[in-house]
C-alpha cells in the first residue's frame, strides 16, 4: 500500500474535492484520481461518492479513515528515529583484539559515549580468528583487529590503516644499543611470543623459514602488558605491533631494535558482516577512528 496514496485520500477526505486536493498536493487531477483508483482496487470496496459538486466518504471510508491516520502517524514517527538517535536506546557490541583495545580504541570511547550517552557498548577481547567467527554468527556487529588485507568474502573491510611490527626488548637487553642488529642475531635470543593462532607469531615463523633460522620461546601469553613485563628479564625479545608501544611507561621499558628487515607492514582494520546494515552507531564509530587514525 503506497503511502503517497494515503495522503492523497486523507486530503481528499479532508477537502471533499478531488480538484482542490489536487491542487494542495501540486499533482494532476488525473493522477489523483489513479491513486484513489489504486487505493479501492487494493482495499476491495469503494472510499468515495461523489453528491453533488463534493466527494463523501463511503461507509467503508469513514471506517478506513482512522486506519489511514494510524498509518501515516507511524510512518511520521519512524521518519524521526535518524533524527533522535542520540536519544535513543540501544546496543553495540564491538569485538577487538586486547592491543587495539588499549592502544587505540579505549581513548576514543569517552568522546563515542558523548556522541550517544544512551548507547550500552559491549565489548569483547578476542584474537582475531575468534572474532571473526562472532562476527559471522551476528553475535558482534563490527570487530577491530590487525591482520593482513581481508580475503573473506564473507566480511566487508570498512576501515584500514596501515601498520608495523617491530622486535623490541627491555631498554637494558645486550641488543638495544647496536645500531643495527642482524636477523641472525635476534633469532639466537629467545622471544615471549604472542599466540599462535596471530599474525605476529605466524609472520615471525616466515621470517624464520626465509632465513633458515629457528625460533626459540618458552612463553607463550596473549596479553601485551604481561609481554611488556616478562622482557624486563633482559634475556628475551618480541615482535609487536608498534602502535602497542605509545604509552609513556612502555616507552621507558622498552626498546625498539633496528633490525635489518624490511619494514613488517599489515593492517588494523574494522570488519562487519558482508550483509550486515550498517546503523548510524556503526557509522559513527567508524568515523570517529577514522578521524583519529587517517588511512
Amino acid at each position: 500500500m503506497d503511502i503517497q496514496n494515503i495522503k492523497t485520500f486523507l486530503y481528499i477526505a479532508k477537502l471533499e474535492n478531488f480538484s482542490k486536493a489536487a491542487d494542495e498536493l501540486n499533482y494532476a487531477q488525473s493522477t489523483v484520481t489513479s491513486q484513489m483508483q489504486q487505493l479501492e482496487k487494493e482495499l476491495g470496496f469503494p472510499l468515495f461518492e461523489r453528491i453533488g459538486r463534493r466527494n463523501y466518504l463511503t461507509q467503508g471510508g469513514k471506517e478506513f479513515l482512522n486506519y489511514a491516520k494510524e498509518i501515516l502517524h507511524l510512518v511520521e514517527q519512524a521518519g524521526t528515529i535518524g533524527e533522535n538517535l542520540k536519544q535513543t536506546k540501544g546496543i553495540l557490541r564491538i569485538g577487538v583484539l586486547e592491543s587495539l583495545l588499549f592502544a587505540k580504541l579505549l581513548p576514543l570511547l569517552p568522546v563515542f559515549q558523548q556522541m550517544y550517552p544512551h548507547l550500552e557498548l559491549v565489548i569483547k577481547i578476542g584474537q582475531s580468528t575468534e572474532l571473526i567467527s562472532l562476527l559471522k554468527q551476528n553475535q558482534l556487529d563490527i570487530i577491530y583487529i590487525s591482520n593482513a588485507m581481508n580475503t573473506d568474502s564473507a566480511v566487508k573491510c570498512c576501515y584500514q590503516h596501515r601498520e608495523s611490527l617491530v622486535f623490541v626488548s627491555s631498554s637494558h637487553h645486550p641488543l638495544c644499543n647496536q645500531k643495527s642488529v642482524s636477523v641472525q642475531d635476534i633469532f639466537q635470543h629467545p622471544f615471549v611470543v604472542t599466540e599462535p593462532t596471530g599474525y605476529c607469531f605466524s609472520r615471525l615463523r616466515e621470517i624464520t623459514s626465509e632465513h633458515n633460522l629457528s625460533l626459540q620461546y618458552g612463553i607463550t601469553v596473549d596479553n601485551i602488558t604481561a609481554i611488556i613485563s616478562l622482557l624486563q628479564d633482559n634475556k628475551s625479545v618480541a615482535f609487536l605491533p608498534e602502535y602497542a608501544l605509545k604509552e609513556p611507561l612502555q616507552y621507558q621499558t622498552l626498546k625498539k631494535l633496528n633490525v635489518s628487515l624490511p619494514n613488517q607492514v599489515y593492517y588494523s582494520q574494522l570488519l562487519c558482516a558482508k550483509e550486515k546494515w550498517l546503523s548510524p552507531f556503526i557509522e559513527s564509530l567508524i568515523q570517529v577512528i577514522c578521524q583519529q587514525y587517517p588511512v
